[in-house]
């Protein structure tokens, strides 16, 4: 068991999503809602981004599952789409940053290497996970991405629906969680097509 390169994952996992959360904040901010300022979301402090236990997964997971598997998070930007002056564009906005910014350091890693062509395998490495990231975050379930952009739709589509959504969401926190990783498991062959998409798409061939 290479416990020095599960931590080096981990690390880079962890340096990605404060880099996503970094971004989505200061969008969040650009649209009116104060919240990220007063959380302390918009600083480049890493230590301002931790969540005690999510944190911590991003450490352990790899190690117990030998590499295998990795899972965890920061702090949630949260907001209050009340500031907004388009509550539904705002929405829109905060969910495509949100996927956006994982695409974004996909495109990064892959321009850096013409710069620093040594760190091939690390810049790989950050490229393959933002990916997948991106992929995973499309899920329409609380917490993630597609949920925000899923929300938008309904309500403008049909509003009955859309809060029958959000209420069968609350009343099965508790099954949606205890499914999520085998949701994810059964998922995993589009999770990863979507993250090979995004690659190509970002130019690495």
């Amino acid at each position: 068991m290479n416990i020095a390169l599960f931590i080096l994952i981990s690390l880079f996992m962890f340096i990605i999503l404060v880099l996503r959360n970094i971004l989505k904040a200061y969008v969040v901010y650009m649209l009116g809602d104060p919240t990220p300022r007063y959380r302390g979301l918009l600083s480049s402090n890493p230590l301002n981004h931790l969540d005690s236990i999510g944190t911590l997964l991003l450490f352990i997971t790899p190690i117990i599952s030998s590499g295998s598997f990795i899972f965890g998070w920061t702090k949630y930007v949260s907001y209050d789409s009340s500031y907004f002056k388009n509550r539904d564009l705002g929405e829109l906005i905060v969910g495509f940053t949100g996927l956006g910014s994982f695409f974004l350091i996909v495109f990064l890693s892959k321009y850096l290497i013409g710069f620093f062509p040594q760190l091939y395998q690390v810049f790989y490495l950050l490229a393959l996970m933002s990916s997948f990231l991106l992929a995973l975050n499309l899920l329409p379930l609380k917490g993630f991405d597609g949920e925000i952009i899923l929300s938008v739709l309904l309500r403008k589509i049909n509003k009955n629906l859309f809060y029958k959504w959000e209420d069968f969401q609350f009343r099965n926190q508790m099954v949606i969680l205890i499914l999520f990783f085998p949701l994810v498991y059964l998922l995993f062959p589009v999770f990863r097509f979507v993250a090979a998409l995004v690659m190509y798409l970002a130019g690495w061939s």
